[in-house]
């Protein structure tokens, strides 16, 4: 077997209910290599030569969760999602953060492919080998933040239950939908944790036309097998090395961008990009950094720059909104997109859009092409269902996202 892999991925088909085990040949491995890779692979083989029938948002439609042989080794873990998109008809290999890679990997699995649509709510649950479809109708319609909590606390005291000489069990890693998943919007995500994401695509909205709430995994396995563990070792350190190395990056990661990128090079969309720069100081990495970010120097499985913030508004009409940094992304296409330029009101817009499991990039497009067509009169309140859409105002494209994500 190739070395970097388990060796074998596990298949679902939520309309029969069979679960298989499917291995690939040591070439095909080497020929396509990681999630993005083999996930173009897999697709062509299935549908190339009849893929414009296939409906996205049909049950013949794959949803595919696959690794790469250095998921685990390189510090940092993504895993890639991938199907054919409800945005595009074509391919997009879309990553997210987190544990959920190395935990499959331990569980022995490279990746997940699930086909077919479940008579109800299901969410997949995973221990080393052990595979099955639990019932998810108790949290279908469940928000992310409530998602998690709830999953967390029942699959860790299942495992308990199931495996008491083990104690207590860290959390297992999980990947879901919110809200916009479950009403197939094609700017939903598939979410990890409470803010991370992987946006592009719409398989968010794949997940929910099968009706498939989330997949949790825990493995209790060791990593694949390596050619020259020396030369990982060492290997691991030089990125190590280098990414301490960026003090900067470490300290703000990309939350300096939504100042900077507009001020400095003028580029960044501003109130749907009728503007590219402004020099609104109130925006700066400075105001993040002294009214919101409650944690710095915050990082997924194994990586060593620690770029990662938790941002929590403590005062004032958003009090309670909690988010990541927000990154360069969030806080121009929910912030500056939207006339925005406060920490307070870009950290309640990111809450809100992770709560309902949008992807603040494509979503902050809509809302500020919205915006604009209501700046220009050609859309109106009564075509927002009462929605008064001005520039900078939070709370109202907080509404609207609202109306997005439950269609």
């Amino acid at each position: 077997m190739i070395c970097g892999y388990a060796g074998k991925f596990l298949e679902v088909n939520l309309s029969t209910m069979e679960i298989k085990e499917v291995r690939f040949s040591d070439e095909v491995l080497k020929d396509y290599v990681g999630g993005r890779g083999l996930a173009a692979k897999i697709l062509w083989d299935r549908f190339g030569s009849r893929w414009e029938t296939v409906d996205p948002l049909g049950s013949e439609n794959l949803l595919l969760l696959l690794t790469g042989p250095l998921t685990g080794f390189f510090p940092g873990g993504r895993i890639c999602v991938s199907g054919k998109s409800p945005q595009s008809n074509g391919v997009i290999g879309s990553t997210v953060g987190g544990e959920f890679g190395v935990e499959l990997k331990c569980a022995g699995y490279d990746g997940i492919f699930v086909s077919g649509e479940a008579e109800k709510p299901v969410y997949l649950f995973i221990k080393d080998g052990d595979v099955e479809v639990r019932d998810a109708s108790h949290i279908w319609g469940l928000d992310a933040k409530q998602t998690v909590a709830v999953l967390t606390r029942e699959c860790r005291e299942l495992l308990k239950k199931r495996f008491p000489q083990k104690g207590e069990w860290r959390e297992p890693a999980i990947l879901y939908i919110g809200p916009a998943g479950e009403n197939k919007v094609r700017t939903a995500v598939v979410a990890a944790k409470w803010s991370h994401a992987a946006g592009y695509g719409g398989y968010g909205a794949v997940m929910g036309a099968k009706k498939l709430k989330a997949v949790v995994v825990k493995g209790t396995g060791p990593l694949p097998e390596v050619a020259d563990m020396e030369a990982v070792k060492r290997l691991m350190q030089e990125v190590c090395n280098n990414a301490y190395e960026s003090e900067l990056w470490r300290r703000w990661g990309t939350g300096s961008g939504g100042y900077e990128v507009g001020a400095k090079s003028s580029s960044e969309p501003v109130r749907n990009w009728q503007d590219e720069w402004h020099d609104e100081k109130s925006f700066g990495v400075d105001q993040f950094e002294n009214r919101v970010w409650v944690k710095q120097y915050w990082g997924d499985f194994g990586c060593p720059t620690t770029c990662l913030k938790l941002a929590v508004v403590r005062a004032g009409r958003f009090k309670g909104a909690i988010t990541d940094n927000p990154d360069y992304e969030l806080q121009a296409y929910v912030g500056t997109n939207l006339g925005i330029f406060t920490p307070e009101a870009n950290v309640y817009m990111a809450s809100v859009i992770d709560d309902l499991g949008l992807c603040g990039i494509q979503t902050g497009n809509v809302l500020g092409f919205a915006a604009e067509l209501y700046q220009r009169g050609i859309l109106t309140k009564e075509d927002l269902d009462g929605v008064e859409l001005k520039w900078g105002d939070a709370e109202a494209f907080a509404v609207l996202a609202k109306k997005i994500a439950y269609r």
